[in-house]
């Protein structure tokens, strides 16, 4: 919800007329214009009206608007964790403790997941709060919510790679027992990164054991997006060209997402596909690549 459209909200809610909350600060078509969304208004005059409403910027925030809204700020924390931007994540971190009530147990994880993040970029990870908690969080879940998931997602990097194993393995199990489910996408990043962690440490059987799900819940999410199956067989063709795995399927795995890649002008995978499956010229689909190329 729009800032205009949240103070008309709170109005008549209140019961407030448009000549009370307005008085001799600004125009009724001024206020028209921003209540429709078509202009905004100063701070000064956001602060006057919400004084008139009898509510404070906090209140008006948390109440009345999407301030709060976990989903776009878990994106905000992953891009500060790749940036290094301590001063945004201060700032988030800030604005969370602002939140006035009873958190949600999905909101005291992401506090905690911002916090250990924040320590982590500042250095101060052994003086911060014990990464511990995250991991006593973790153990404990019986399901892994989007919210879950995002939280291990930001802070993996934190954990070692058989730690990072096991809870892969608990959220495999975890879409297991549930019949008919829709994997949600973080599912992919968080399993994506585990996997690569093992290749890089030569883990390859427990490599194996991740991508052969992966390659599972793929199939079985007939309705993926066309950029969620983009970051598998980039994934995949990341495989083949570390000749990780000694076994044609992949190469076919590979080479059955010819089409889209090539429909949706992905050239870069093509041709580290074509590149990571070049020495196996005999397949017929290789030599149509070639030809594209």
């Amino acid at each position: 919800m729009m800032l205009g459209e949240a103070v008309e909200q709170l109005r008549i809610e209140k019961n407030i007329s448009v000549k009370d909350l307005i008085g001799e600060r600004i125009s009724k078509s001024t206020y028209s214009r921003f209540v429709n969304n078509k202009s905004m208004v100063s701070a000064d005059t956001l602060l006057y009206l919400l004084n008139q409403l009898h509510t404070t910027f906090a209140m008006f925030l948390q109440l009345h608007t999407d301030y709060f809204d976990l989903k776009y700020d878990y994106t905000i924390l992953n891009h500060c964790l790749e940036l290094k931007q301590t001063y945004r994540l201060s700032n988030l971190l800030k604005k969370w403790e602002l939140k006035i009530g009873h958190l949600s147990i999905p909101e005291e994880l992401f506090i905690k997941t911002i916090k250990i993040t924040l320590a982590d970029l500042n250095g101060e990870l052994a003086t911060a709060i014990p990464l511990d908690e995250l991991r006593k969080v973790y153990d404990e879940l019986n399901y892994w919510t989007d919210y879950n998931l995002k939280s291990f997602k930001a802070s993996m990097h934190l954990f070692d790679t058989q730690t990072a194993i096991k809870y892969a393995k608990k959220i495999l199990k975890n879409i297991d027992n549930i019949d008919g489910t829709l994997v949600h996408e973080e599912v992919f990043y968080v399993l994506g990164r585990v996997f690569s962690r093992c290749l890089m440490e030569g883990l390859n059987k427990d490599a194996k054991e991740i991508y052969s799900n992966l390659n599972r819940l793929y199939i079985s999410q007939y309705d993926l997006g066309k950029q969620t199956y983009a970051m598998y067989y980039e994934g995949l063709a990341n495989v083949i060209l570390l000749n990780k795995f000694d076994d044609i399927k992949l190469i076919n795995d590979a080479i059955d997402y010819w089409d889209l890649l090539h429909m949706t002008y992905r050239i870069d995978e093509f041709c580290t596909i074509y590149e990571a499956a070049s020495h196996h010229m005999d397949l017929p689909e290789l030599r149509r690549m070639k030809e594209v190329i």
